[in-house]
Parts: C-alpha cells; structure tokens; sequence
C-alpha cells in the first residue's frame, strides 16, 4: 500500500491489527535500511499519528545502529552522541499523547526501550504500565520491560524473578520465565563448572516444566520469540533433541536474540542441526 501511495489506506489497516501484528508490521518496516526511501516518501505526504510512530520505530532503530553492541565501556565519543541524538528524536516523538489506544499502546511500549537506552528507568516503568493498563498483554512491553530490571542494565536477579513471576498472563510468564533462565545462563556462561551446576540445581524444576512445554507451530510473534527463547536454553543445558524441535518448529525464523548473547548468527544457529535445513 505504501508503494501505491495508498497512505490512508495503510493507516486504517495498520491501526486494526492486533498488537503484536501491528508490532511486526513497525518492525518489518522500520528496523532496516531496506525500505527508508519508501517511509521519507511516507512522511513527506502528510501529518498523521502512525507517521509520528513510524517516525519514532525508525529513529531508535537508528539509534541502536549508531551505538552497536558493544559494551559501554567501548564506545567512542561518536557512538554515544549518535545514540543520544537518535533517542531523543525517538522520545521527542513517543511522548505526545496519541489519540487512537493502539497506537498509544504501541508508542508506550515503543518509549520503555528510548527510555532504557537514555537512562531513565522511571520513565520505562511508566511507559510500561501505561501500555499494559491499555493492552494488559502487550509483548513488546514485556520484551522491553524485561531488559529494563536485568543486571545489565537498572535491574537485579530479584527484581527480575518477581517480574517475570507476575506478570499478566500464563502465556505471556512461560516466555518471560525462558528469558529469565537465558538471561542466568548469560550471568554463569564464564563462571565455574560448580556455578553452572548450581544455577541448573537451584533452578531444576523452572527447567522442567519450559521443557516440557510443546513448541509453538502458529505464525504469531509470541510464537517466534517463544520457540527461540526454548531452544537457545536447550541448547545451553545441552538438551539437543529439544533444541532441535523448536528449531524445526521456526521454520526458519530465527532471532537476533537471544543467541547473539553467546556468538551465535542466525545462519549459525540454522546450522545447527541437519532437520532444520
């Protein structure tokens, strides 16, 4: 539709999908290079909210772009003011209320991740519970909000454990409570053996139960970080045959994170075993 300059078309359709789908939308459109002549022709065309967040998704991607992965500590003078101009583009166009609640919801969660990244955890805690009073299930909130209370960034391993304990929704606590076992894998990854081993013994029957959970075949964004999330802690408990069915369960679709956390690409991960060629 965009091609075809259909913009208010575009707009109406966007506005009525459900949030994780407008969610893959904004990132299919915006977390790339690969179509920003086609959103400068967008923007160019009009005033309109889903301009401002489109505007908004693009300028943090931009931002993530100019500061890298790489530690803070390592960043160049350059890196840092790429990061900060970026951000505060993003936040200057995430914290103008927006009329229509989806696209408020979206902003909201959108602004927990802007937040993060310029410092200001108590603003990402009001974004994110702004989002979840209006869409008491949205995953990107709880995707950001999950980074937000790591030790990495302003959290701790408490903090972390009561989040993902009580978080709204079952469906939504069985890949919280997967991103919590990933992210205390990371924590041990350089530790001793005997640290390791404690952090499985301590946390046998968290492991247990995700394990034993089947994997997600639907064509939905929980689906895809879910399936991801269980194979990557399969793999690092060395459960293979598990890894392997949520692997084959993808299709393919194979995330950024979380197995860039410990060297792995997408076409690694893909080449893991021989059934998900």
């Amino acid at each position: 539709m965009l091609e075809q300059k259909q913009w208010q078309a575009f707009e109406k359709l966007a506005i009525a999908l459900p949030p994780d789908e407008l969610t893959r939308l904004l990132d299919g459109l915006c977390l790339s290079e690969y179509y920003a002549p086609l959103l400068v022709h967008y923007q160019q065309n009009g005033d309109s909210e889903m301009r401002r967040l489109v505007a908004a998704v693009y300028a943090t991607f931009r931002a993530w772009e100019a500061r890298s992965g790489a530690y803070a500590r390592e960043l160049s003078r350059q890196q840092v003011d790429g990061f900060t101009h970026y951000l505060t583009q993003a936040h200057a166009l995430l914290t103008p209320p927006f009329a229509e609640p989806a696209l408020q919801a979206q902003a909201s969660a959108r602004l927990v991740r802007v937040a993060m990244g310029l410092s200001e955890p108590e603003l990402a805690q009001a974004a994110y519970e702004q989002c979840v009073v209006l869409q008491p299930r949205h995953l990107l909130a709880h995707l950001f909000y999950f980074n937000v209370l790591t030790p990495k960034w302003f959290g701790d391993e408490e903090v972390l454990e009561d989040f993902v304990t009580t978080a709204a929704g079952a469906a939504v606590r069985d890949l919280l409570q997967a991103m919590y076992l990933v992210e205390l894998q990371l924590i041990v990854e350089d530790s001793t053996a005997l640290a390791k081993a404690d952090f499985k013994n301590t946390n046998q029957r968290r492991i247990t139960d995700l394990l034993a959970k089947k994997p997600l075949t639907e064509d939905s964004l929980y689906a895809i970080y879910f399936d991801n999330y269980l194979a990557c802690l399969s793999h690092n408990l060395g459960e293979l045959a598990r890894r392997d069915q949520f692997l084959q369960a993808l299709r393919g679709q194979i995330t950024v994170n979380p197995w860039a956390y410990f060297g792995l690409a997408p076409q690694a991960v893909r080449k893991l075993s021989p059934i998900v060629n």
